[in-house]
């Protein structure tokens, strides 16, 4: 009987040579790989880390500066006086031919009501917003703070968010993937609050005005859709903060879990809802704005 392959036959020394070569061969190959899969997956883990403690919750950190000391407020509040009493004026006359023509005093009402809205709004809403959107700020650091379990704001949430990036169940090509959208994620945040903070001085700067017409129906629609837009800016920082604190103690799963994966992709998709919550707002409390 002839023997096949390798034996300790001597005419199956080759064979046996040609295996074990194979064997070392595909062993230092795969090794090599691994390595080199290994390395790209460090690299990727340590620059996700490095962009997310510079910038992934700096629109945290960051407060809306005081209203009270903005000088951009005064200036358009100050050169839009003049378009606010002639449109207070127009809104007089509108309503003394109203109340001529219908002979009833609900015109004078209107009036008094539209008078005494655009003095409340001229002389208060600035300190008004400034307080709101201080507690809505407040608020926003202290519920991601909660979420990553420490005080040590910038430095801790880099790890906390690439942790379970670094266990053995979670791909290469995951790794990558997710990373990249972590970043790209916190970077457009970064932006639409910058974004924010310039809607909130214009808004704040032109509200005035859009209280100068409240007993018109334009001006009142005009007034409502600007409270309205002020209220969804001061909201979104808050509610984009629960939705990144939820999907930071989402991505924060223990690890050894099942689950780890899904919640690590789950998470990340949490904190792309957030860059997209902000026209869900304004239609929430608004929902003229997008007709």
């Amino acid at each position: 009987m002839i023997v096949l392959g390798c034996s300790w036959a001597p005419w199956d020394w080759g064979d046996c040579i040609s295996q074990f070569l194979g064997d070392a061969l595909e062993w230092a190959i795969g090794s090599l790989f691994n390595l080199i899969f290994e390395a790209i997956k460090f690299v990727v883990i340590k620059a996700v880390e490095m962009v997310m403690k510079a910038v992934g919750t700096l629109w945290i950190d960051i407060d809306t500066p005081q209203f009270g000391n903005n000088s951009a407020i005064a200036f358009v509040q100050d050169r839009t006086l003049w378009i606010l009493i002639l449109a207070a004026t127009i809104a007089m006359i509108v309503g003394g031919v109203r109340m001529a023509l219908a002979q009833r005093g609900e015109a004078v009402r209107d009036i008094i009501k539209s008078l005494l809205t655009m003095v409340v709004v001229s002389t208060g809403c600035v300190a008004f917003s400034a307080a709101l959107i201080e507690i809505a700020d407040q608020f926003s650091e202290w519920i991601v703070d909660e979420a990553i379990g420490g005080s040590d704001f910038s430095t801790r949430i880099g790890e906390i968010l690439v942790n379970p990036l670094k266990t053995e169940g979670v791909g290469l090509m995951l790794v990558i993937v997710m990373g990249i959208l972590m970043i790209v994620t916190s970077l457009i945040q970064l932006a639409l609050m910058v974004v924010r903070y310039g809607m909130l001085i214009l808004l704040v700067g032109v509200l005035p005005l859009t209280a100068a017409a409240t007993n018109t129906e334009a001006g009142m629609m005009w007034f409502k859709r600007a409270i309205a837009w002020l209220a969804g800016f001061i909201l979104y920082k808050p509610i984009a903060a629960i939705i990144y604190a939820a999907a930071i103690t989402l991505i924060g799963t223990p690890e050894g879990a099942t689950d780890e994966t899904l919640a690590v992709i789950t998470g990340v998709a949490m904190m792309m809802l957030a860059v997209v919550a902000l026209p869900a707002i304004l239609r929430f409390v608004s929902p003229k704005t997008g007709s």
